[in-house]
């Protein structure tokens, strides 16, 4: 269940749907979506939809309502649910009786403390309420799935799996050793934001004038973000290309020379595990990302790719061309990153986690 996810949101459809389904569960995704189903669709999972309302309201306001309306219908044995305005319905749900299990993705009460759109003002006051309804949710519902340690840690660890949002790497392919360098682009998968050093990564395009050119793919958060970068000096260098299907994000960094994972130094990105971070891994591509801590002990000390100042653009060109002159020891960071995510961080080993919560839940029920 999700009221603001895309239909085909790459953890919630095609890892855990994905991986439910395989492991023969009857699996329904309930989410807001108009029109036929995407052009990629797993066989073996059902989309229930509900009408997409418009606008922050009708998110958080009306479509909890619906998606917990269709997904009643369902009949199901464990209600599984993405957002935070879902919890009340989630608890709604337990005291009917039924099995519920609130997939946590984001460190909520550290995230609501810098939303742009809730005042400055009450900001504090709802962290705390925000931490309180997860602490509720920890406690009464049948169990609780946390995309990082971080998030894991502030739930009842007996209620708690921690599947972390690794690649799948079924989805990538190592490409051929090289000595010469891969005749492709810059990549940058994932939300377009300010926060995520959008206009960074442009500064620091700008000061390559011999690079490559910058492939982005994802939707520009807000709106009024766009005409922004159009207007940047490097932007005619970008190739934009939207949002991107599961095919579209591997075509991409299938022709890339290394991936960018740029952010603000905000609390809720430090202790982030982004996947576009573990996608580059799988994808043999060199990392250029923030240094934060746990992105410098995956990433560079692992030698996987360079760590730096998302702020500072002259830091970042100079990483990228570092990466642009060395092709062998590129290669070779591509190589070391693919390893490790076969080794440490892939899907296919979180998937078991997953797999042990619902065995639990579903056991402990049948008891």
């Amino acid at each position: 269940m999700s009221s603001g996810h895309a239909a085909d949101d790459s953890r919630i459809l095609w890892k855990e749907c994905v991986s439910l389904a395989g492991a023969g569960f009857e699996v329904w995704l309930v989410v807001p979506h108009a029109g036929p189903l995407p052009a990629q669709w797993p066989a073996n999972v059902a989309l229930a939809a509900v009408h997409r309302r418009r606008g922050r309201a009708g998110r958080l306001l009306v479509s909890p309502f619906a998606v917990t309306l269709a997904a009643l219908r369902c009949r199901a044995a464990v209600y599984h649910f993405h957002d935070p305005e879902l919890i009340p319905f989630g608890l709604a749900l337990r005291a009917l009786g039924r099995r519920v299990v609130y997939d946590a993705h984001e460190d909520l009460p550290r995230d609501i403390a810098f939303k742009p759109w809730i005042p400055r003002a009450a900001r504090g006051l709802a962290s705390h309420a925000a931490e309180g309804l997860e602490w509720v949710a920890g406690h009464l519902l049948s169990g609780v799935v946390a995309a990082t340690p971080a998030i894991a840690r502030r739930f009842p660890s007996a209620r708690t799996a921690l599947v972390q949002n690794h690649a799948r790497l079924s989805e990538f392919t190592l490409p051929a050793p090289r000595t010469t360098p891969r005749p492709g682009h810059l990549a940058y998968v994932g939300a377009i934001t300010a926060e995520r050093c959008a206009l960074e990564m442009l500064a620091a395009l700008e000061r390559l004038p011999d690079g490559p050119k910058l492939v982005l793919a994802g939707d520009v958060r807000p709106a009024g973000l766009a005409p922004v970068l159009a207007r940047q000096p490097a932007w005619s260098r970008v190739e934009y290309r939207g949002r991107q299907d599961r095919d579209g994000v591997r075509r991409i960094l299938a022709g890339a020379r290394l991936g960018l994972a740029l952010f603000h130094p905000l609390q809720s990105y430090i202790d982030s595990q982004p996947i576009k971070i573990f996608e580059y891994m799988a994808a043999g591509l060199p990392v250029v990302a923030s240094n934060f801590p746990g992105f410098v002990a995956t990433v560079e000390a692992n030698g996987c790719g360079l760590c730096v100042d998302g702020r500072d653009p002259a830091a970042i060109a100079s990483a990228i061309q570092w990466i642009l002159d060395h092709p062998a020891e590129a290669e070779e960071m591509g190589r070391r990153g693919r390893a490790l995510a076969a080794r440490q961080f892939s899907w296919e080993t979180e998937a078991q986690a997953l797999l042990r919560l619902y065995g639990r839940i579903i056991g402990a029920a049948a008891d």
